[in-house]
């Protein structure tokens, strides 16, 4: 037998002295330890989100905090495993034309539910419920990021309790997306079949679900507490964890400096940079995952001054951004900006200049694609063109007004706001004033933030597609989600970009897909008003005490999308 000794080199009575303040502490922590009141050994994984989510609705709520929380209680009919296949959670089968589950034509499609799920309060899940979530989605009084797809659904019925058959308008390839991925099915008994959940309680404490955790408690600004769900159809043991405890810190490098301490056991995205800095930390492991992600630059193309008549508190997209708004200005602050010089600055080397809105490392990307030049001689010729002349400070004027935008990004993120300081200065030698003025997540991703309502000039942000890019495409991109009706908070609105995005969701096969896809992303760029900058991995940390991670990670998912596999 070894003697016990740590990791750290702690002799005996080091260790048993450490295990014995860490087991005081646990106690007082309450709920946020690892012994009950009872004195009895709970499983409990902390792990840091260096943002907090606005809300927990799936269709509400778009922030990555919100999924990764709310993905561990409420599921979908399907999901998308590490090798991009889909599987089913909440279904039986994957529809298929070749299983009669979607029919000749790609207008009917049909799926069978598991019928040995039950929601966590014991209440049996059936079709009911995806009717339910759809009337859900389709109500006006609620304020859903998206309806794509689901505005295409024109008749959804459901023969028995466990088959839900939906009928489209036209051809939809990516039905697999609807109440899946980055969605959910939402409890129909707790609602009482209401459709109306604009202020329904269970947005931010949705206390009924199907997924392997089930909520506890969300105290703002510190943790949000999940528990085992008992009710999990899940093997037997599944999931080992007694409690997932999602603990809010101000920062990365809070996180980091909390994991390094004991202080939480996992955390959530890492910069490239940051990969050296735990490497050698005994007991941590880093996972290292390939994404479709990246980091962009959005432009605002309507008057943040103005107000959309039909959506008052809304700007005009009819009304052009009164800088922004100009092509040749657009133009102008991407040629300011060396993109390579930021990658070897602030990554060293450890990321790429991205391209695209969809990434290389995505099976829709447009090879043909190459990154933006850098040439700030030529910015400066654009803007005297657009009539912007040099003025006082350096700072260029026309017609009396100064060349000041302002760019946003979360709070909380030191490599973004390195990013924005670079980019101020290089846009400032073209002669474009530029101010951060940066918000927390959850407000800057609001419904009445300010993308949504379009109070802003710049913003940055990380975003990539699922392994099927519709949804991203037509969610971001489509003129029909220009906000209060979507995320298309650039205010993009061009018909062959639309055409090219809907050709692609309704073509049938990867490879007749892929082509308007690719035509999409390059008339995307051609606006200007989408500025790719860096491409980005998905790195999580852990300790060594938590097992059963998935070796590998999972470029289509999120941070503890196997939760249920966790132990310590």
């Amino acid at each position: 037998m070894k003697p016990m000794t740590s990791r750290r080199g702690l002799n005996r009575r080091q260790f048993l002295k450490r295990v014995g303040a860490a087991a005081g502490a646990a106690a007082l922590l309450g709920p946020l330890g690892r012994l009950t009141g009872y004195g009895q050994m709970q499983k409990v994984v902390r792990a840091a989100l260096w943002q907090e989510p606005e809300g927990l609705n799936p269709f509400f709520h778009i922030q990555t905090v919100s999924r990764i929380v709310r993905s561990r209680m409420l599921e979908g009919l399907f999901r998308v495993a590490p090798d991009g296949t889909v599987v089913p959670v909440l279904a039986a089968e994957v529809p298929t034309v070749a299983n009669g589950g979607v029919s000749e034509d790609g207008r009917t499609v049909t799926v069978k539910l598991k019928r040995d799920v039950v929601w966590s309060d014991g209440t049996p899940f059936t079709a009911k419920d995806v009717v339910f979530t759809w009337e859900v989605v389709m109500d006006d009084r609620n304020p859903v990021a998206s309806r794509a797809g689901y505005d295409l659904i024109e008749d959804i019925s459901t023969p028995d309790d466990f088959t839900v058959v939906m009928r489209f308008r036209q051809p939809y390839a990516p039905y697999l997306t609807l109440f899946s991925i980055r969605h959910a099915v939402l409890p129909r008994h707790v609602f009482n079949g209401n459709t109306d959940l604009s202020q329904a309680a269970f947005n931010r404490m949705p206390e009924v679900g199907t997924g392997p955790f089930k909520f506890v408690r969300w105290e703002s600004g510190s943790f949000i507490e999940l528990e085992k769900n008992p009710m999990y159809r899940g093997a037997p043991d599944k999931p080992r964890l007694d409690k997932l405890i999602y603990t809010i810190v101000p920062a990365r490098e809070t996180a980091i400096q909390q994991l390094k301490t004991g202080q939480v056991d996992a955390m959530w995205n890492l910069l490239e940079t940051q990969i050296a800095e735990l490497q050698g930390v005994p007991d941590i492991r880093l996972l290292i995952t390939p994404s479709a992600n990246l980091e962009y630059l959005g432009l605002n193309l309507s008057d943040p001054k103005s107000e959309d008549p039909n959506n008052p508190g809304y700007t005009d997209p009819n009304k052009p951004h009164p800088i922004l708004g100009d092509p040749r200005v657009r133009r102008a602050i991407e040629l300011a900006i060396d993109k390579q010089a930021i990658v070897d600055a602030l990554f060293g080397g450890l990321t790429t200049v991205a391209v695209s809105p969809i990434s290389p490392f995505h099976w829709a990307h447009n090879p043909e694609l190459k990154p933006s030049e850098y040439n700030p001689e030529k910015a400066k010729q654009l803007l005297e063109e657009a009539g912007w002349t040099p003025g006082p400070g350096g700072v260029r004027v026309k017609d009396g007004v100064r060349l000041d935008l302002r760019i946003m990004t979360t709070t909380g993120d030191q490599i973004r706001l390195q990013t924005e300081q670079i980019i101020q200065r290089y846009l400032l030698e073209v002669g474009i004033n530029l101010q951060i003025v940066n918000v927390p997540s959850q407000v800057l991703f609001s419904k009445s933030g300010p993308l949504q309502t379009g109070d802003y000039d710049i913003a940055e942000d990380t975003w990539g597609p699922d392994f099927d890019p519709a949804d991203f495409l037509t969610i971001l991109f489509h003129s029909r989600s220009i906000p209060p009706n979507g995320w298309n908070f650039f205010r993009i609105n061009d018909p062959n970009i639309d055409k090219h995005i809907e050709l692609g969701n309704s073509a049938i096969g990867l490879e007749a897909r892929r082509p308007h896809y690719q035509i999409a992303q390059k008339l995307i760029l051609d606006t200007g008003a989408y500025i790719p900058l860096y491409n980005r991995s998905l790195i999580d940390a852990f300790h060594d005490h938590v097992k059963g991670v998935t070796e590998g990670g999972n470029p289509w998912d999120d941070f503890s999308w196997d939760a249920e596999n966790w132990d310590v």
